[in-house]
């Protein structure tokens, strides 16, 4: 059986997660925190997700994806089509970098910081991280063709890349203008009704209300 691990509020162990759940491929959670001797045994730079596949380990969300693309080709997430592919390999990377730059500090200082460490996020950090979270929304705003999917009318590894910041941007700042930003949000509320999205944020919502039931 193939092996993840990582942690599940992880935004990148979450991306793979939706990947192997899409995919219809069984797997085991390996609960493993960045920098954890188990991870730095299996990856140089101690970072999650990992996934081992019968011997084989494999570090990095986006590269664990492309192997099962060919290892497991079956339901794929990558399009058919070179530019459509091409496409959507941009989106995935512009979600793993500049969308998660520009949002991760609203679930770092909203949850991180006082649900994990018992401190005060920092409110003027926030108020700087607006214009970033709004240069990525806009963009994304207007590259998406709206609900349900991203790239070619299909399910795509660039829908769960954005989907997979998207979880971790909401948990910490909120849902998404729709009124602003309505083709992200749409996209955004499509992809949470898909029955693997929502089992696995009802499992991160309950892991965060027993971290603040914790804190008191």
């Amino acid at each position: 059986m193939l092996v993840l691990y990582g942690i599940n509020l992880s935004t990148f162990t979450r991306k793979v997660r939706l990947a192997l759940a899409e995919k219809g491929l069984d797997y085991r959670l390996e609960v493993a925190a960045m920098g954890s001797p188990k991870v730095r045994a299996l990856h140089p730079l101690g970072k999650i997700p990992v996934l081992e596949d019968d011997g084989v380990v494999i570090p990095d969300s986006s590269v664990i994806i492309a192997y099962l693309e060919r290892s497991r080709p079956a339901r794929p997430l990558y399009p058919d089509g070179t530019r459509d592919l091409a496409r959507a390999l941009w989106l995935e990377e512009y979600a793993d970098t500049r969308l998660r730059e520009a949002t991760l500090p609203y679930f770092s200082e909203r949850v991180v910081k006082p649900v994990f460490q018992g401190k005060p996020g920092d409110a003027e950090l926030l108020a700087r991280a607006e214009a970033g979270r709004d240069e990525c929304f806009d963009y994304l705003d207007r590259e998406l063709p709206g609900a349900p999917f991203a790239v070619a009318g299909m399910l795509s590894v660039a829908d769960i890349a954005i989907g997979a910041q998207l979880v971790t941007y909401q948990q910490g700042g909120g849902e998404i203008d729709a009124a602003r930003w309505p083709r992200l949000a749409a996209s955004a509320g499509s992809l949470a009704r898909r029955p693997a999205w929502a089992a696995m944020r009802a499992e991160e919502e309950a892991a965060l209300a027993a971290a603040r039931a914790r804190r008191g």
